[in-house]
């Protein structure tokens, strides 16, 4: 462990670099170790949605709405998703609030068997951590409904957090063992990543600005996946450009019905 954790992200939180320079530095190691599975993962998503299907779209506490909610009714994004999105569990109704709730055994497999998770469904996780009670009830739950499974989380995290942590799920398992296909972050534990010379704690998490381009990776490879299968992807245009709300309109009057938030 001790020559592994010299790798980077582990390295982190430093201070002889700005915080341009270290997402420039995560985006490009991103890119370079995950391209393989951002086409994989269109291919799952692009078969799933040519099929008639929506892709369920699950943040299981905390910050992990955030790509959730930027993959959701998001201009030149997919139509075809539904966010699973719990205001109880978000930091909406508080941050440590949040926290506690994403502790809680079994709550999130109520809340999968609540949106209808079943078999031939496509799921993606959010969960940086990807060892609390929430982020492996939803795996869990998803896979034993028979549903395929992407998750997007940092191995650092599941590696690093011992097996007798508290913040871990009793079962010890982490989201990366669980899913058919895991997307990797390389969020380093604790996620900030600067340390200021005279202060006794790091700041500027890096993860919100790696999942966003996680995100929008998957959607480019779906979306080009699907126009070489010689279908139309269904995809939001801005309706603050003109005849956005025109050309929406047919997605929202098909899609009123089967996506539950929209």
């Amino acid at each position: 462990m001790a020559e592994k954790n010299k790798e980077w992200p582990r390295n982190y939180p430093v201070s002889d670099k700005t915080f341009l320079e270290i997402c420039k530095e995560f985006l490009d190691k991103i890119e370079e170790r995950q391209a393989e599975n951002f086409v994989k993962a269109g291919k799952i998503i692009g078969d799933h949605i040519m099929a008639g299907g929506l892709v369920k779209l699950v943040g299981t506490g905390g910050h992990t709405y955030l790509p959730v909610l930027d993959m959701s009714h998001r201009a030149g994004a997919f139509v075809a998703v539904n966010p699973c999105l719990d205001v109880s569990s978000s930091p909406i109704t508080g941050g440590t609030r949040s926290i506690r709730i994403e502790r809680v055994l079994g709550y999130f497999r109520a809340l999968m068997s609540y949106f209808r998770v079943k078999k031939g469904d496509v799921v993606i996780v959010f969960n940086n951590i990807g060892v609390n009670a929430g982020t492996i009830d939803a795996a869990l739950e998803c896979k034993e409904r028979g549903a395929t499974v992407i998750g997007v989380g940092s191995s650092i995290w599941q590696e690093d957090i011992p097996l007798d942590h508290y913040t871990r799920h009793p079962s010890k398992k982490n989201l990366m063992d669980i899913v058919d296909l895991f997307i990797d972050d390389y969020n380093p534990v604790g996620d900030a990543v600067i340390q200021i010379e005279g202060f006794d704690r790091p700041i500027n998490p890096i993860s919100t600005v790696a999942d966003a381009y996680i995100v929008r990776r998957i959607e480019y490879e779906a979306v080009k996946y699907i126009l070489s299968k010689g279908f139309t992807p269904p995809v939001w245009m801005s309706a603050n450009c003109v005849g956005g709300d025109e050309a929406n309109e047919k997605y929202e009057e098909e899609y009123w019905y089967k996506v539950k938030m929209l």
